[in-house]
């Protein structure tokens, strides 16, 4: 396996964190205040949606597809400005100083989907300072281009290496690879890759093991990957993984919200054994990575390792590649409120940030079991935030593994 490495230095704004500040409740509003307001922005959002058809200019201005999907997107994107004011786009995380990234010199890095998007963007930022990374990728075709990508500013080495997380083989082969012929302690593990089916898939789509496709991938693929490759990790590795404030039923995501309920349909269609809903299988995806994350990081603790495992959400990111089996209509509708509207997106290298800030940041070092989010949306911050309470359901996040463990062959 070659690698090619160029010495061009990525630099990230540097800024004093103030580490330890928690955010107060997502809302701070009480239950009545949270329905007058929900009520308030349903009003408006077709109020301006009755606009927008009204007007030929405004027609015009908007991408294809707007006027079918506007008025859910301006529901949920008014419901969070409101609540949160929005400021100017940020490119870069300011709390990723220079102070984290020089940790990155001499680690060994494993990101999942890091063929775009976040991953693209943490991998850029990681070997640009010093960290050798492992570029993996659904295809290796998909992997090498990416990892040329990396290249060009990196100053540690860039490697290419397929993994499918919707194939167990995979995972498999993969894992075995690294046992067998690369043989590096990983000192950060990011379990990022993720997929979300489009709002009109109206049956589910599986894996080639007969998964639900969103579980299959975002998380059966993971906690296999994981338990193979625990053995590689490094005395005080980080294990990253990439969840979603959508795991959350209170962040008040439009329609049917996260819950496994029994778990009794894990691997087939719904997670709950619920009629297929393909936004909710992404929502349940994310609240098995947060449930999974809590319990390996107790299991590690309890075994004394000093391993530690924390999950984040990057912000809300519109980008092409995360929404390649939405419509098109609805992706750039969702994309043009989202940024140009409403201000409340962040950027895929802000998203990048984030995780290299999980993988890197001095007030992580033997933390762990946490969840950090991008919140408010629209101020460009990311602090520790608190998990929906049945992520945080230890009882539960057991059955999960224990479950999940059987149903990959572990």
């Amino acid at each position: 396996m070659s690698a090619v490495s160029v010495s061009t230095k990525l630099s990230v704004p540097s800024a004093p964190w103030k580490p330890g500040v928690k955010p107060v409740p997502r809302r701070g509003l009480s239950r009545i205040s949270e329905i007058k307001t929900r009520h308030t922005v349903v009003a408006v959002a077709a109020f301006l949606s009755r606009c927008f058809q009204g007007s030929r200019a405004a027609h015009k201005a908007l991408p294809k597809g707007f006027e079918e999907n506007g008025p859910q997107l301006f529901r949920r994107g008014l419901l969070l400005s409101t609540l949160a004011p929005s400021i100017a786009k940020a490119e870069h995380l300011a709390s990723l100083t220079s102070e984290a990234l020089k940790n990155a010199q001499g680690k060994v890095a494993v990101i999942t989907g890091a063929t775009s998007g976040v991953g693209l963007e943490a991998a850029r930022v990681l070997a640009a300072n010093g960290c050798d990374v492992y570029v993996a990728g659904r295809t290796l075709e998909k992997a090498q281009k990416a990892a040329a990508d990396v290249a060009a500013s990196a100053t540690g080495q860039v490697f290419p290496m397929e993994l499918n997380l919707a194939s167990l083989d995979s995972v498999r082969r993969f894992a075995s690879e690294w046992d067998s012929s690369i043989r590096r302690p990983v000192d950060i593990l990011a379990c990022n890759a993720g997929l979300a089916l489009g709002q009109d898939q109206k049956e589910p789509l599986f894996t080639e093991d007969g998964f639900e496709l969103t579980v299959g991938t975002n998380h059966l693929g993971h906690f296999l990957l994981a338990n193979l490759m625990k053995k590689q990790l490094a005395p005080e590795a980080r294990v990253v993984v990439t969840a979603s404030s959508v795991h959350n039923p209170a962040t008040g995501d439009p329609g049917k919200q996260a819950t496994l309920g029994d778990l009794s349909g894990l691997g087939k269609f719904m997670v709950d054994g619920s009629s297929y809903d393909a936004g909710k299988a992404y929502k349940d995806s994310k609240l098995c990575n947060v449930l999974f994350t809590l319990e390996f990081a107790r299991r590690l603790k309890r075994e004394g390792s000093n391993i530690t495992v924390n999950c984040f959400s990057p912000g809300l990111i519109p980008s092409k590649t995360f929404f390649r089996y939405q419509n098109e209509g609805f992706s750039s509708a969702f994309a043009f409120a989202a940024e140009n509207i409403l201000k409340i997106a962040e950027t895929p290298q802000f998203g990048g940030d984030t995780l290299v800030f999980m993988a890197l940041d001095p007030s992580l070092k033997q933390k762990t079991g946490c969840f950090y989010s991008a919140i408010p949306p629209g101020k460009h911050q990311f602090v520790e935030d608190t998990p929906s309470q049945e992520a945080s359901n230890e009882i539960e996040a057991g059955e999960l593994w224990t479950r999940s463990a059987a149903l990959v062959g572990l």
